[in-house]
């Protein structure tokens, strides 16, 4: 693998790491869902239990297939949010992937307008997001969001809209929070997250920091092995990054310092 600037990824990255697919559709859908910029912590599979009776059944979508014409063309990244009366397709009180200290209603938000914005392609509609057919696509399949808070919260985000359909199970192979992996038994499709900021290796080598929000050593020749080592096993994954980029940090190439922010 190699990133823009042209420097290659070590550990065997180009062997290890498997063919992405960057689903923009996918992305912009769940970017117009969810206010971004969170941090979470998951619930326990006992919550998950507590509000599986809670899932919204205001939209009966099982039969709206999402059609695709092999002969339309047009560019999804081109286009404007507009209003959409028909939203939000879920809430804080139908998902508990929507985490109490988002609950931007309960902490003074006075009305719920920010909820009620699409995406509208320039030249084609983008159509109502069905969970059936997603599952059904992916079954058999996984898919991995890696980056920082903004691609947990797509992931976080893409979990309430399939909770229309069903809810996973904590499949999770490591106690951290930061690297959580939920399973969809009845499809055999596996969603996880990996907490990975900078994408790159890093080390924090001072937590507070000159502007207080930490000094890292960043190794840009060298791929997280966080999500690395783990990647090559998911058919899908999107990849996401730029929230951290501005941080105080120190930059390395072949173990040699070679700039600082």
């Amino acid at each position: 693998m190699e990133f823009p600037c042209g420097k290659k990824l070590s550990n065997n990255a180009s062997q290890r790491t498997p063919k992405v697919f960057i689903l923009l559709a996918l992305t912009l859908i769940i970017l117009g869902i969810i206010p971004l910029h969170y941090t979470s912590k998951w619930y326990s599979a006992t919550n998950l239990a507590n509000h599986e009776s809670e899932k919204s059944s205001t939209y009966h979508i099982e039969d709206m297939e999402i059609k695709i014409m092999d002969d339309e063309t047009c560019d999804i990244s081109i286009g404007e949010w507009i209003p959409n009366p028909d939203g939000p397709y879920y809430t804080n009180t139908t998902c508990w992937a929507i985490h109490e200290h988002q609950n931007c209603m309960k902490y003074g938000r006075p009305d719920t307008d920010f909820l009620k914005w699409r995406w509208k392609p320039k030249e084609c509609e983008l159509p109502i997001f069905n969970p059936f057919q997603f599952l059904d696509m992916m079954r058999n399949k996984s898919l991995a969001f890696v980056g920082d808070s903004v691609g947990r919260n797509q992931m976080q985000s893409l979990i309430c809209l399939l909770s229309r359909a069903v809810y996973p199970i904590d499949d999770s192979i490591s106690p951290d929070e930061n690297f959580k992996r939920w399973k969809y038994v009845d499809y055999n499709f596996t969603l996880a997250t990996y907490w990975s900021p900078f994408l790159v290796k890093m080390k924090e080598a001072d937590a507070d920091g000159p502007t207080k929000t930490g000094l890292f050593n960043l190794y840009l020749d060298e791929a997280d092995d966080k999500w690395l080592s783990q990647i090559e096993e998911f058919d899908y994954v999107i990849f996401n990054g730029g929230h951290w980029f501005t941080r105080c940090s120190v930059y390395y190439e072949n173990n040699q310092l070679v700039g600082c922010r």
